[in-house]
């Protein structure tokens, strides 16, 4: 990484240089194969019924194929960042992009539900040994003076995906069938593949990097297994007992595992997860509000399609294309925050914060405003004659947008503001994972909250007007909590003091 000779806040104006030659040729690399992860876990929430009727899933079978991606991504996602600092992060995410290419292949193969799921957990495993490569390899590359520049893009576009992916599923199902959502993967991947091995830096010498700690890697991952499966899967068991036990059990591994590594930190040794990280207030606060504000969005992505596809008879394809209101937004606010980030990068995201938790507000009135008495029987249960429309929609979704658009260009700097290089790894698997489990967390919650409210009598526009405002009141939380991250310019090394 280059010598940082001036500030290295998001923003700053005191090194004007451009970016290390060749550093946009490695965002824009690793960012379409980021963009591709992304698309494909958000067609599969379209695609998914289609699959289940085509094949003849069983519901236990459905639930896998729906969930199994997520489970073994957020596992290993912590494995995947660590691996990359031990590996290399060019060979990692080398071998993560073709397992993705070749698990598309056999998803898309599939004429069965039990080799689908297979194909399924191993394309999630695939994607967290590439997906934590490539927040890593952008800070590398534009050195910490630079990366507010390239997070600044990074960040909406892979808003821009989370939309598109189900105009996308609902497109292919709707003119093609199922198995091109993972078909479709497979030519990205080639393009992929052909660029990055052309762009990517080459990994530093195998005598600078740390050394593997296994008994570290079993004991997070099994930690995180263990509070993620119950987590995705209470709601279809009733919460049954074994589910709160794994959540127990998954603090108890935890426990061992930060013994495990102090130990080996009080030993010279190299733990899985950079102990050092953790004495740093901005990676600290900054891996709360991360938790808390995907939870936010996660819960806001829940309640949207119960809502409007389950109740109130919309298509895969227009609940899609409405919910574009929102990236609009999202877009819209790109270079606005970058112009206002300039000296307080922290009040912006704060700013973004507050905007999406309006947004949410906002999306809560309109449903309350629209709200259908009048049923009518649908395909699958009943239906509602509701005034809810693309349009009035449009101004909750693109306020939510702009706050998004807000915070994603700034977050990651933020986040990664005093992360040192060889921390690298585990600070964006951990951000990584964090934005998984908070997701997983806050789908678990509003769903059980939506249909726990349908079941005790409430229409599912009160249910989802409740969930709306508590999204909102998430936010707020999550704006409280920004507080501990920095506001200050970081110092001449990119580190900078908490």
């Amino acid at each position: 990484m280059p010598a940082v000779s001036a500030m290295a806040q998001p923003g700053l104006d005191a090194d004007s240089s451009a970016p290390p030659r060749g550093a946009w040729a490695v965002l824009f690399t690793v960012l379409g194969a980021a963009m591709m992860d992304l698309l494909d876990a958000t067609a599969m929430n379209v695609a998914a019924p289609a699959i289940r009727n085509d094949l003849g899933a069983s519901n236990a079978q459905f639930q896998w194929i729906s969930v199994g991606y997520v489970l073994t991504f957020a596992v290993l996602l912590l494995a995947g960042g660590r691996l990359g600092d031990i590996v290399g992060r060019r060979r990692m995410f080398l071998i993560g992009l073709a397992g993705f290419a070749l698990t598309s292949a056999a998803c898309a193969a599939a004429q069965a539900p039990a080799p689908l799921i297979v194909a399924r957990l191993v394309q999630g495993g695939a994607a967290a040994m590439m997906v934590p490569q490539c927040v890593s390899m952008i800070r590398e590359s534009f050195g910490p003076e630079h990366s507010a520049k390239a997070f600044a893009i990074f960040g909406p576009f892979m808003s821009l995906s989370s939309a598109a992916g189900p105009i996308l599923g609902g497109a292919l199902i709707t003119y093609a069938s199922w198995h091109w959502v993972f078909i479709v993967n497979i030519p990205a991947c080639l393009v992929v593949y052909f660029f990055a091995l052309r762009t990517l830096p080459a990994d530093r010498p195998s005598a600078a990097r740390p050394k593997l700690d296994g008994i570290g890697m079993v004991l997070c991952s099994v930690s995180v297994g263990l509070f993620v499966y119950p987590v995705i899967q209470g709601r279809e068991h009733q919460w049954a007992w074994w589910t709160r036990a794994m959540m127990v059990s998954s603090v108890l591994v935890l426990v061992l595992f930060a013994l495990h590594a102090r130990t080996r930190h009080r030993r010279g040794l190299d733990a899985f997860i950079e102990t050092s990280l953790f004495r740093k207030r901005s990676f600290t606060g900054g891996s709360v509000v991360v938790f808390l504000f995907f939870g936010a969005c996660s819960g806001a992505f829940i309640v949207y399609p119960v809502l409007v596809q389950l109740y109130v008879g919309w298509s895969p394809l227009r609940s899609g294309l409405t919910g574009t209101w929102w990236p609009v937004g999202t877009i819209a606010a790109m270079g606005i925050g970058q112009l206002l980030a300039k000296r307080r990068p922290r009040l912006v995201l704060q700013a973004g914060i507050l905007c999406q938790a309006v947004g949410m507000g906002l999306a809560a009135v309109t449903v309350a405003a629209t709200a259908g008495t009048t049923t009518y029987p649908g395909p699958d249960g009943l239906r509602y004659d509701s005034g809810l429309t693309s349009f009035n929609l449009a101004p909750a979704f693109l306020v939510a947008g702009v706050g998004t658009g807000l915070f994603f260009g700034q977050f990651l700097n933020l986040v990664l503001s005093r992360v040192d290089d060889r921390e690298l790894g585990s600070a964006t698997g951990a951000v990584n994972a964090l934005q998984q489990l908070g997701g997983a967390v806050a789908a678990a919650i509003f769903s059980t909250v939506i249909f726990d409210q349908i079941g005790r009598g409430a229409s599912p526009f009160a249910a989802s007007e409740l969930a709306y405002w508590l999204c909102a009141a998430l936010l707020v939380v999550t704006w409280v909590s920004s507080f501990a991250l920095p506001n200050i310019p970081a110092t001449a090394t990119g580190k900078g003091t908490d």
